[in-house]
């Protein structure tokens, strides 16, 4: 993968119809997310709208809106290559190289205004424009490394956003713990970053890891980054917009309602910092993008699908050897990903589904059901999941619910950030015969067509 922006990739995109561009006018209220939304649900293209009312700037969207682009981003054609390419990356690091200059230096503004900006608004009840693309970066003064996220941004004036970062994130801890210190976190907001930077920045790696060498390691060459103008944090050389920013953690500027991935809006948040915006870098001809969260299916979840795959895989292989497949549920059906984990094992022993089942739920992909299937069971076709534990689960002995934990963020149902949890064991037990639970099958059905 060798994409340096999010516009290059766009362009191959482009070139084999997978991009469609949008010369209609268009409002950045609803209507470019009303097109991604769309996409969804039905495995559609990426956008460019070159006509948003308001402003000259183009927008870019979509780009995550369908799991052939997920894979393409990371790197790999089935689900499996993809998830081997994002924890290869996380051990073969590549260090990014600093240089001076770049396209994302071409425009310098030191009185910045985000009214220049097409930020999108997304959901009909979302309290105003919210930045969600935004790779946020800031140096962390726990590790001293780099710290890389993606987190929410309400604007809340020309010159001011808010952030919901939560406490055990990188960017959360930073700001809290220089806000001890009486002292503002310097923070960038990229976007338009490569598939690699953005992939990159939600790879599930410790605190003491630089993601911009995981981006890399995806992108198979060093990630060339250029200095801030305004603050000292270093940004991708080839992104399109860079928004500089002072995050004042002891002041806060409230925000939400704001649809989340996982389809309700979360409550108005009475403790989010004020976020001062210092200077914007660009390139002339910069391109907004903007990504849809909100009712699944949502480029939110699609993005998580691999990273959080990769997190149920490392759960389930430390409590057996023998995993087969993988998956969240996330597609153009719907699922968000963290609430619904799937495992097909080879069982050998009758314990194997339940260890595998307590990993998983007390892993960190944060996932809030858990089920085992075996390995005849193709996770990646839903009719065959949902045969699976219709047919081989009795609840009684089955189904087993955990008490409270670590759960999903934004679940409406349990306390914050934490969550009752539920297993579901549909293999078939060990001591009867397995033809009783043998799928019917059809022969000579590949043979026919008409």
């Amino acid at each position: 993968m060798s994409w340096q922006s999010l516009r290059e990739w766009g362009q191959d995109l482009e070139r084999r119809g997978d991009l469609k561009v949008i010369d209609e006018p268009v409002s950045p209220e609803y209507e470019i997310a009303a097109y991604v939304k769309k996409s969804c649900e039905v495995s559609g293209p990426a956008f460019r709208f070159t006509n948003v009312e308001g402003h000259d700037m183009d927008v870019h969207a979509g780009f995550f809106a369908a799991k052939r682009r997920i894979l393409e981003a990371i790197g790999g054609e089935t689900k499996q290559e993809a998830e081997e390419a994002l924890v290869g990356a996380t051990s073969n690091r590549i260090e990014p190289n600093i240089v001076d200059d770049g396209p994302v230096r071409e425009v310098i503004d030191t009185d910045p205004s985000l009214n220049e900006i097409p930020i999108v608004t997304h959901n009909e009840k979302d309290v105003g424009p919210y930045i969600t693309s935004g790779v946020q970066v800031a140096n962390l003064p726990h590790t001293g490394v780099r710290g890389q996220g993606i987190y929410r941004q309400l604007v809340t004036g020309e010159k001011e956003l808010s952030l919901w970062s939560p406490e055990e994130r990188r960017v959360g801890y930073a700001y809290r713990v220089n806000a001890e210190e009486g002292k503002p976190t310097e923070m960038a907001i990229v976007i338009g970053a490569s598939p690699s930077v953005i992939f990159g920045s939600i790879a599930n790696v410790s605190h003491e890891i630089d993601k911009y060498e995981v981006a890399g390691a995806l992108q198979g060459e060093p990630v060339d980054l250029v200095p801030g103008e305004t603050i000292d944090v270093d940004v991708p050389a080839n992104a399109e917009i860079v928004i500089e920013t002072l995050i004042h953690g002891d002041e806060k500027n409230p925000e939400a309602p704001f649809g989340e991935y996982p389809g309700i809006y979360s409550e108005t948040n009475e403790n989010t910092p004020r976020v001062e915006v210092t200077g914007i870098m660009r390139r002339e001809d910069a391109i907004y993008d903007t990504v849809l969260t909100g009712l699944p299916p949502n480029e939110d979840g699609m993005m998580n699908w691999i990273p959080r795959c990769a997190s149920v895989r490392a759960s389930a292989t430390q409590a057996v050897p023998n995993v087969n497949q993988v998956d969240v549920k996330i597609g153009e059906a719907g699922g968000n990903g963290v609430f619904q984990a799937r495992v097909s094992i080879d069982k050998r022993l009758d314990g194997d589904p339940w260890n595998v089942i307590a990993s998983v739920l007390g892993g960190r992909s944060q996932a809030k059901y858990c089920m085992v299937v075996d390995e005849d069971i193709d996770l990646d076709t839903e009719a065959q999941v949902d045969w699976a534990w219709e047919t081989r689960v009795q609840p009684q002995r089955d189904v087993y619910s955990f008490p409270t934990m670590t759960g999903a963020p934004l679940d409406p149902s349990g306390p914050k950030r934490q969550s009752q949890k539920m297993g579901i064991d549909a293999t078939i037990p060990l001591d009867e015969d397995p033809e009783l639970y043998e799928p019917t099958r059809v022969p000579g059905k590949e043979d026919v067509e008409w």
